[in-house]
């Protein structure tokens, strides 16, 4: 109990240092003219929220951490593909790509974010544009890096690794979200609170049991009396976790992002905002496609069949009535395959079920957002409970 106060303690300082990263304003930006940006536009900071970042103030950690969360995915797919040649890197080579392919990540965010930021018309200290556009790419840059070095040090020396650093934003986001998700303000009286509190404890209540739900398969162990115990490999109901929420309110809004910035014809512009609008039939199927393609991609992701079945090869153990190896990692890919399936029907209830609803009733398009964060919050948890757990058991256990 010691050595987790001790690291919670540790982690509740890191987290105090993020947040204060995010008010330190680059240079030449003034404090009042974004104190209610996150007040303003709450569907941008929904969807930066989702990483730990505030895309509309130029704070120092203005972009979160989602370079750092995409290069971590990104590596993930890359040591499934390339199992061979990463098994054999040590650790610490592991994290100088990791760390390089977040770096890349949060160069190109940063020129961008750096280019929106010079429309805000800051005080430049004297630079002309150039100038001052590559300082605040700088900034930018260096705010990133920094969130990856707290990110680090939390995972050795506090609690709740990398995702942590997301829990502040989304909490701080829940009641916007709801009130005001897509600028349609909710004006219920005390009895349509307390329904709408029901509603949300009813869907807590559910996804918490639906996210520790899991599939047992067995495993047979050589020379190891299974008597008392029996070994198995888990594979979760939602085995890709909170990743579709998290990526696809970014990959939606990435069209109408690029048609409001670019001269785009109108005949094309109008096509790309039926097709990428939460209004409209086309928009709602549009994201439900999305949600589908990331649910399968994540769950390959969390769980490799062919590095599981790799190390059940190795280590003598295998799944009764199947041969070590490919038949294996076949077997172990249909089981994803299912458990996805029916993971990605709940993900879909989520998130489809009130934008159709909102096309009837408009005020309840604003539960798909608030039922997608609070998803988000409940797997993080969940992980972070397990860690907290793990810990404290680590030093209760005795040999005798």
């Amino acid at each position: 109990m010691r050595q987790f106060l001790k690291r919670g303690s540790f982690t509740i300082f890191l987290l105090a240092l993020f947040e204060l990263g995010g008010f330190i304003l680059i240079p030449g930006f003034q404090l009042k003219n974004y104190a209610g940006a996150l007040d303003q536009n709450a569907y941008i900071n929904l969807i930066s929220s989702n990483f730990g970042s505030q895309i509309t103030v130029p704070s120092l950690f203005a972009l979160g951490l989602g370079p750092y969360m995409t290069a971590l995915i990104v590596w993930q797919v890359i040591t499934t593909v390339d199992d061979k040649t990463t098994s054999r890197m040590s650790q610490k080579v592991s994290g100088y790509w990791q760390k390089g392919i977040t770096f890349v990540l949060a160069a190109l965010q940063a020129l961008a974010m750096a280019k929106l930021f010079l429309r805000y018309r800051p005080k430049t200290l004297g630079f002309d544009d150039g100038t001052f556009f590559w300082f605040i790419f700088t900034v930018l840059l260096a705010g990133a890096m920094l969130i990856v070095w707290l990110a680090d040090v939390n995972k050795d020396l506090g609690v709740g690794g990398v995702s942590i650093f997301i829990i502040p934003g989304l909490v701080k986001n829940l009641p916007t979200v709801l009130d005001s998700g897509l600028k349609k303000p909710l004006n219920f009286s005390i009895i349509g609170w307390i329904i709408v509190a029901i509603i949300v404890i009813l869907f807590v209540y559910i996804t918490v049991f639906v996210n520790e739900g899991e599939y047992r398969i067995p495993v047979e162990r050589i020379g190891v009396n299974s008597f008392l115990t029996d070994s198995y490999i888990p594979i979760k109901v939602l085995v890709s976790g909170a990743m579709p929420f998290m990526f696809a309110l970014s990959l939606f809004s990435i069209p109408l992002l690029v048609v409001s910035n670019l001269n785009v014809n109108a005949k094309l512009s109008k096509i790309i905002s039926l097709l990428f609008s939460y209004h409209t039939w086309q928009g709602i199927v549009s994201y439900g496609l999305i949600i589908i393609v990331l649910s399968y991609l994540f769950a390959f992701v969390n769980f490799q069949p062919n590095i599981i079945a790799k190390s059940l090869k190795e280590s003598g153990d295998y799944i009764f009535n199947l041969a070590p190896g490919k038949e294996t990692e076949k077997y172990l890919t249909g089981q994803v395959n299912i458990m996805s399936f029916v993971g990605t029907i709940y993900i879909l209830l989520i998130a489809l079920a009130p934008l159709v609803v909102g096309l009837y009733f408009p005020i309840v398009t604003n539960f798909s957002f608030l039922f997608g964060s609070l998803f988000i919050l409940i797997t993080i948890l969940d992980g972070i409970s397990q860690e907290i757990r793990a810990l404290i058991y680590k030093y209760r256990y005795r040999i005798f």
